[in-house]
Formats: structure tokens, C-alpha cells, sequence
């Protein structure tokens, strides 16, 4: 099937089957790994049988939950970073990689701040930053590769194979807490030092599956609370009036 969009933008760089998975999948993902990682200190049930506490439970879950649905496209592809527990995940000539931001989504969603980046990842993130689809003014490549960012990649990262051709990055990213997900976005993003900087974010949301229609149409039985129950039928007496009432 033919690309709907054109080259410059990076809709382009999926196939319409593709980004009409990532669209739903990544919402999906994310929510449920948010569904574990809440009963992280009960029941998390993660595959692996990690037992995560909310933040590194979400970091680790939502690229499980998302390698398990994007799987069955045929674009699909891991690599395994060695001597790490990360799994990288690639759709076409894509690395998607998913970041939370924090409790809320900053008000300049554009542009997020880390809050934690090791050198490793951040030479991953820089081997992989967008430079296709920049908005006009957006970004300064000078800036971007400039001399006080580390140039120099490590042999796991080179072993990923992933400059040639040279894979774009996108995240998903998203605010959430233990009680739930808030705005999810999706966009090509580049490093530039402590930030990602994204181009043309798209708003995802969640479509909730919903449950059969047997369970949707059955009436629940009220729940007694205040002025709930049987009451006791009694008979219906008059009122007597005092004597001096009926002599008057």
C-alpha cells in the first residue's frame, strides 16, 4: 500500500498499516503497563517476574506491553543492547522508544526535559535523533552536535547496526501516575543535552475495548446505603385527640 503523506512529513515514514498499529497499540501499551505497575507492591504480574516499584516499573513495562503488540508487523524488529536488560524496538527504519515525562505532560510539550539520562543512553538517543523532519526555527544542528556533547559511541551501540541505514528516533511519550495515564503524544524527537525536542507532536488516545455486550446490559441491584432496605409495614392508627381537645 502507498504512503498518504508526503516526504516531508514523518507520517511518510510509515506504511498506513503501520501507523494506524502505533496509533492504537501505543495507547494500549502504555495503559496497561500502567494497570501493572499501579499494583506494583501487591501484584504487578509482570512476564518476567519483575517486581517494579511505579517508575521503574513503567520504564521497563510500557516496552514490553508495546513489543508484544507491535510484533506481528512484518516491518518489526528487536536488538538486544548487550550487557543490558534493554531491548530495543524498531518498526521499518524507526526506533521507538518510549519516555515518561513525569506526573504531568509539561505545558511546552514540545520540548521535555529529563530527568534522568546515563551516558549510554544518551549516545543511543543522539546516534538516533531526528535530523528528516525539523520544523523551521525549531531546532540548531550546530547546537545539537556541538563539542560538549560525547561524539563517541560504545562497541553495544555501534553493535545495533542501526546507522546504516540510519534509523530515525520517535517516542512516545506521556504523563501518568499510579492512578492512571494522562496525554500521550508521538513524534520524531531529538537530543539536545538534557532535552528532547519534537517535531509536529501527535495527540494519542485510548480507545478502551469494551467489555461483551451480555456484561454491558446486565442491571446492577442497588447497593443499600441511606434510606436503603426493607422497611417494616405497620398499620395506620389515628391520632387521638386530648379531652380537652374534644370538649372544646
Amino acid at each position: 500500500m502507498e504512503a498518504q503523506y508526503e516526504g516531508d512529513d514523518w507520517r511518510s515514514e510509515f506504511l498506513p498499516e503501520e501507523l494506524a498499529a502505533i496509533r492504537d497499540r501505543v495507547p494500549t501499551a502504555i495503559h496497561e503497563s500502567q494497570d501493572r505497575s499501579a499494583r506494583a507492591h501487591t501484584a504487578y504480574n509482570d512476564p518476567d517476574g519483575d517486581q517494579n516499584v511505579y517508575g521503574a516499573g513503567m520504564a521497563r513495562g510500557v516496552q514490553k506491553e508495546l513489543r508484544a503488540l507491535l510484533s506481528d508487523l512484518p516491518s518489526y524488529r528487536e536488538a538486544k543492547v548487550p550487557n543490558t536488560r534493554r531491548t530495543l524496538t524498531f518498526v521499518g527504519n524507526t526506533l521507538i522508544f518510549p519516555q515518561r515525562v513525569g506526573k504531568q505532560m509539561p505545558r511546552n510539550f514540545r520540548r521535555v526535559r529529563l530527568s534522568y539520562l546515563p551516558e549510554s543512553r544518551r549516545e543511543l538517543l543522539a546516534k538516533t535523533s531526528n535530523v528528516k523532519y525539523s520544523d523551521p526555527g525549531l531546532f540548531d544542528i550546530e547546537q545539537i552536535l556541538s563539542d560538549d556533547q560525547p561524539a563517541s559511541l560504545n562497541d553495544a551501540i555501534d553493535h545495533l547496526e542501526i546507522a546504516s541505514p540510519r534509523a530515525t528516533l520517535f517516542v512516545p511519550y506521556y504523563s501518568s501516575t499510579p492512578r492512571g495515564v494522562g496525554t500521550i503524544y508521538f513524534a520524531p524527537a531529538r537530543l539536545n543535552g538534557l532535552y528532547l525536542e519534537f517535531t509536529d507532536p501527535e495527540l494519542f488516545t485510548y480507545q478502551q475495548t469494551p467489555a461483551s455486550v451480555e456484561q454491558t446490559n446486565v442491571k446492577l441491584k442497588p447497593v443499600a446505603g441511606f434510606a436503603g432496605g426493607e422497611r417494616p409495614r405497620t398499620s395506620v392508627k389515628l391520632r387521638q385527640l386530648p379531652a380537652e381537645l374534644e370538649r372544646s
